[in-house]
This record gives structure tokens, C-alpha cells and sequence, in this order.
């Protein structure tokens, strides 16, 4: 074969001008960090702070609980963003599908070189031939049209877009259970800070009171009348009030903070909130059977929904894989141009077919197959961890609840109790200065009782939203027809309503008989009348109710004894004796005192509040009558204890399940 030697010319200055091309292009490429300066941070972090708080309507009146709660829902950052988050992962479905449609490609071309692409071609024989051709030119534009769709592509496009579809299912999830923590926490700090805003003036002034009354105390120590002993204690307990005082005041004032935070206020906002009657306070019985508890909890709880997503997403996940060991198949079609005008034709059509198969990819198949049966199993396991989870939530915020209502009603009983005392204290505070003393220690401790049984009921209100929430169930309608703060509050008492009226009932008062007073004996006629009339009071005011038909159930005995007048007073002892209506003696009491001569009305009374309240807790067991049955109970059914289901649980060690328990 005969070959055709050409000599070639390649000038150097171009090599050296790529070279520097090169040069200019890395250098180009090089990204140096900039920090951002002091003006334009500042500037940000203004722009944030104006942004924070923008567009929020303006507090008119005081906020109920729906009001803060319909506030925290439309303003709450961290809400705002699962809200976004589930936005995102919608907006992300939407492109997954998109993915779905065949490519149809649409591309334009220019292209130019510095000469001719000249080239010498060979014939059948072999030989070179003598004269260079070409056949494009040195400028020339190209576009296409195509259409490209492969059948495995396809496949797998939709495997995933069903993926992201069940990955927007398990955002909205996650927003539920965003906003059920939510309205939870507001319903706690809203009751805190309520108790705050109502008793804090009480408590700040008594809190003065007993700083003087403690300066007063160390004037009456130096000066030594009382006895030392007496006097110090007298002290330290006015201490350890003052102490509790300001500690639960400590604890209410965060609370104000944590409800603004919550509502996203600006730091040193003023509000008001409508102000509960403490005196209607009551611990609703929880009726609901634990069988109707768990039955919506299972059915609702969004962290039981999102494990179910996360099986599918695992599925189909096997289901992508599978998919990948199947032959890839592929059509295109276009229609081409190229402006070249040594082309013959410089329009045309192309198709194509394409068919590829991985075959060593089968090889994988069996570890396939045993890593999705081990992700089945993780799925199954964590799913009835999380059942044992939510189910122990249920059971311990319905255990949670009896206990705070037990314990409120033990706060009640004593504030009722304190509030008698320091009425019985008023009304003899007149007989001495220890009993003035006394007074203020007795209103201080009245005042704790409060504040403790306020403090335990916005537990109580905090646990029935803990039982709301462990439930699962929306505190908000699927549409509305608004969202603004009024629509949302007005919602969300619907919701919330129905859920209580249907949960709970209203705690059935005891029943109690009725009794007679005889007449007080022992005590001159000028001072009967206002013992009697004392002791009726204070019982009337103790619910014990007085026989109206002649028929008493009960008949109370006072007989005052009095003894020969001595130094300091007149020795005075009080009988007291409730008969039934066979004429048993069912209970017994005695109460002594001293009366200062002359004795007043004013001092019968006392000494007649005094005696009542002695007898309040006898008469009310002797008259109490059998109460009705309490509805079906929350936690009476036929299942083991919470106690011992829940030991059981937990003696699992489950990390799952001991983490949701603690979050919850």
C-alpha cells in the first residue's frame, strides 16, 4: 500500500495562547471566603427582628385560653416551620411526578473552526488519495427535536414519586403532632400564668405584711411579751411561708414569659387574661372507659400513622431495587437539521432502540431478598414499639389525671379550711396579741393553700390537654372558613368542648342530712343569741344543712362551763354532743378558751364560731348519705392496673418505646 507523506504546520504562538487560555480559566475558578461585614449583619439581623413580629393582630381584650391558643397556632415560629416543611415535601411530590413525562429534547447548535477540515481518503485498494476533501464546513448551525422514553426509567420515576407522595403523608404527620404539642403547652402556660396574673397582687402584698409582721415579731422578742420560745418559732414559720411564697411566685412569673413566648410577642409585651372564678374550680370525673381511650388513640395518634408511611416508603424502597435488575428498553425518535451545505440532505429523521440488561446484577438478588425481610422486621418491631408507646401515654395521662384531681381536691379541702380558720382568727383577734399574731400567720398560710391549689388545678387543666394530646385527636376542623385568630379561637373551643363534655362530667356533690340546734346552755341570755347564731353560720357555710321540717336527722348539744374568774381571764370549756334520732351520742368534742370580763358579743361569737368548727368533720360523716355510683371509670375495667401494664412495658427496655413516653 502506498502511503502519502504530508508535512504538517503547527505554529507555536497558538500552543502558547491555549496555554494561557487555560491559565485565565483556572484562575477564574478560584473562590476565595468572604465573610459578611458588620453593616450588611446588622442589617439582617434588623430585617429578622421587623420580620419576627410583623402582621400580627393587635391584643383588644384579654385572651381566653382558645384567644392564646388561636395566637400561638398563627404566629408560632416553630410551627411555622413543620408548616413550611410540609409544604416542601408537597412541593417536592409535585417535581417527583413530573419526572414521569418522556423527554422530549429540543437543542441548537452553532459551531465554526479557523479552516477547512480537509482530509484525504482511501479507496477499496487501500491507496491514499492524492487530493484533500471535505465535506462540512467551517461554519455551520445543527438543532434537533427529540423525543426519548425509556420504559425502566419510567418505572422507577413512579416507584419514587409514590415515595415522595408517602414522604409528604409523614410531613403532614409531624405537623399534626407539632400542633398538638403545641396547643398542650399553651393550655398549661395559659392556666399558669392566669393563676399569676391573679394572685400576684395578693401574694406581693402579703409578702410586705409578713416582713413587717416579722419585724414586729423582733420588737416583741426584745421587749419580751411573749415567751421567747414561743416567739422565735412564731418567726421561722412566717420563714418558711414567706419562702414558699416566693417560690411559687418565682415559678407563675416564668410562665407569663413562656405564653408570650409561645404566642411569638415581643419581648416586654403587656397582656391581660380573662380572669377565671377560682371558687368554680373543680376536678371533672373522667368518665370515658380505657377501652374508648385506646381505641381513639390508636386511630388517631399521628406518630402511629407516620410508622405506617415508613413501612410503605420501605416497600416500595425493595420494590426500586427490584426494578433496577429488569432490562432497560428505549425509544428515541428526532428530526434533525444541519445548515452544511455539502450535506445531501440537511433535514432528517432519526429513530432508535435500545435494550440493555445488567446481568450481573442478578448475582445480588438473594441479599436483596434478606435485607428487605430484615427492614420488614425492623418496620414491625418499631411500629408495635411505638403501639406500646402511645398506648402507655394513654394510660399514664388518665392515671396522671386521677392523681392531680385527688390531689386538688386535698388543696381544696385545706384552702376551705385555712380560709375558716382565718375568719375564726378575725373574729377574735380582739382577745390578745398572740391571737393577732397568729392572724397573720394564718392568712399567709391561707394564701399558700391558694396558691398551691390554683398551682395544682393548672396541672390538672395541663394533664386533661396531656390526655387530649395522647389521644391524637385535631383540636382544629379540616377546612375553615377563615384563619384569622377570632375564626381560629372559636374553632378550637368547639373542638375542644366536645371532647370534655364527652370525656368528663361534673363531680357530683355530697349529699348530706340535716341537723337541729338545741339551745346552748350554760351561757347568759344576753350571749345565746350571738353563740347561736355563730354556730349556724359557719355551719350553713359548710354545706351542713339545718332541718327546716322538724324531722333533724342529727341534734347538736353545746353546754358552755364556766370557771371562777382568775388573773389573766375566765377559764371556759366547751361540750359539744351530736345525738341521732335514737338518742345515741354519735360523736363527741370539748373546746376551752379564755374570756376576758366583761364578755362581750363579740367574744360569745368567736367562742360559737369556734365550737361549729369543731364539729363540721363529725357532723359531716354522721349526715353524709350514700353517693350514686360513679360512671363507668376511667381506668375500672377488667384489664391489669396501670401500674403493673406499665412496669411491664417498661421492663422491656425498649429505647423506643421509653423515649416516646418520656416526650409525650
Amino acid at each position: 500500500m502506498e502511503s502519502l507523506n504530508i508535512e504538517k504546520s503547527r505554529p507555536p504562538f497558538r500552543r502558547a495562547t491555549l496555554t494561557v487560555l487555560v491559565a485565565l480559566a483556572l484562575g477564574g475558578c478560584a473562590v476565595q471566603p468572604t465573610p459578611i461585614g458588620s453593616a450588611e449583619y446588622q442589617a439582617q439581623v434588623q430585617d429578622l427582628h421587623q420580620r419576627l413580629f410583623a402582621g400580627q393582630e393587635k391584643i383588644s381584650a384579654p385572651l381566653t385560653l382558645s384567644d392564646a391558643t388561636a395566637r400561638a397556632i398563627k404566629y408560632n415560629m416553630d410551627y411555622r416551620v413543620r408548616m413550611m416543611e410540609q409544604a416542601l415535601s408537597a412541593g417536592q411530590t409535585e417535581l417527583a411526578n413530573a419526572d414521569l413525562l418522556p423527554k422530549l429534547t429540543l437543542s441548537a447548535g452553532y459551531s465554526t473552526r479557523s479552516n477547512d477540515s480537509f482530509g484525504y481518503g482511501f479507496g477499496t485498494d487501500g491507496r491514499i488519495s492524492p487530493n484533500p476533501t471535505a465535506s462540512q464546513e467551517r461554519t455551520h448551525e445543527t438543532g434537533s427535536i427529540g423525543f426519548a422514553w425509556n420504559v425502566l426509567d419510567f418505572g422507577l420515576s413512579y416507584v419514587r414519586a409514590k415515595q415522595m407522595a408517602d414522604q409528604s403523608l409523614i410531613s403532614e404527620e409531624r405537623r399534626r403532632k407539632a400542633l398538638q404539642n403545641l396547643v398542650q403547652d399553651v393550655r398549661l402556660a395559659w392556666w399558669r400564668a392566669e393563676t399569676a396574673q391573679r394572685l400576684r397582687p395578693e401574694i406581693d402584698a402579703l409578702l410586705d405584711e409578713i416582713d413587717q409582721a416579722s419585724s414586729r415579731a423582733k420588737l416583741i422578742e426584745t421587749r419580751r411579751l411573749l415567751p421567747p420560745l414561743q416567739i422565735v418559732a412564731y418567726r421561722r414559720s412566717l420563714l418558711d411561708l414567706e419562702q414558699q411564697l416566693s417560690v411559687r411566685r418565682q415559678e407563675l412569673g416564668q410562665a407569663e414569659v413562656e405564653l408570650a413566648t409561645l404566642m411569638n410577642l415581643p419581648m416586654g409585651t403587656t397582656y391581660t387574661l380573662a380572669k377565671a372564678n377560682s371558687e368554680d374550680f373543680v376536678a371533672p370525673i373522667l368518665t370515658a372507659k380505657m377501652d374508648t381511650l385506646e381505641e381513639a388513640t390508636l386511630k388517631n395518634r399521628p406518630e402511629l400513622r407516620e410508622e405506617s408511611y415508613k413501612t410503605r416508603v420501605s416497600n416500595l424502597e425493595w420494590k426500586k431495587q427490584m426494578l433496577g435488575l429488569l432490562p432497560s428498553f428505549g425509544l428515541e425518535v428526532a428530526d434533525n437539521y444541519d445548515s452544511n451545505r455539502y450535506l445531501l440532505n440537511n433535514q432528517w429523521a432519526s429513530g432508535g432502540l435500545n435494550l440493555s440488561f445488567g446481568l450481573l446484577k442478578l448475582f445480588s438478588l438473594p441479599a436483596m431478598n434478606r435485607a428487605q425481610q430484615a427492614q420488614s422486621e425492623v418496620d414491625e418491631t418499631r411500629k408495635l414499639a411505638t403501639t406500646a408507646a402511645i398506648l402507655a401515654q394513654t394510660r399514664l395521662a388518665a392515671v396522671r389525671y386521677d392523681l392531680l384531681a385527688h390531689e386538688f381536691g386535698v388543696w381544696d379541702d385545706a384552702s376551705k379550711d385555712d380560709a375558716r380558720i382565718v375568719t375564726y382568727l378575725q373574729s377574735a383577734k380582739q382577745v390578745g396579741l398572740e391571737t393577732e399574731l397568729e392572724l397573720i400567720r394564718a392568712r399567709a398560710r391561707a394564701l399558700v393553700s391558694r396558691v398551691q391549689r390554683d398551682f395544682v388545678h393548672a396541672n390538672l387543666q395541663a394533664a386533661m390537654g396531656r390526655l387530649y394530646n395522647s389521644i391524637g385527636l385535631d383540636s382544629l376542623p379540616a377546612q375553615l372558613p377563615d384563619h384569622d385568630a377570632a375564626t381560629l379561637a372559636s374553632a378550637l373551643n368547639e373542638q375542644i368542648g366536645k371532647w370534655e363534655q364527652a370525656t368528663f362530667s361534673e363531680k357530683p356533690l355530697p349529699k348530706f342530712g340535716t341537723f337541729a340546734l338545741e339551745p346552748v346552755s350554760g351561757v347568759p341570755a344576753s350571749g345565746a343569741k350571738p353563740f347561736e347564731a355563730a354556730m349556724l353560720r359557719i355551719l350553713r357555710l359548710s354545706k351542713v344543712a339545718l332541718a327546716t321540717d322538724g324531722k333533724p336527722q342529727l341534734r347538736l348539744q353545746a353546754i358552755v362551763e364556766l370557771a371562777p374568774q382568775q388573773a389573766s381571764g375566765r377559764p371556759s370549756k366547751v361540750k359539744l354532743r351530736l345525738i341521732d334520732s335514737s338518742g345515741h351520742v354519735v360523736a363527741e368534742a370539748e373546746q376551752s378558751t379564755m374570756l376576758l370580763e366583761p364578755v362581750s358579743n363579740d367574744q360569745w361569737q368567736a367562742l360559737g364560731e369556734g365550737a361549729a368548727y369543731r364539729m363540721i368533720e363529725p357532723m359531716r360523716k354522721a349526715l353524709r348519705q350514700p353517693a350514686a355510683v360513679r360512671p363507668a371509670a376511667a381506668l375500672s375495667d377488667t384489664k391489669p392496673s396501670a401500674a403493673l401494664w406499665l412496669r411491664h412495658s417498661l421492663s422491656l427496655g425498649n429505647p423506643t418505646t421509653m423515649n416516646l413516653i418520656q416526650h409525650n
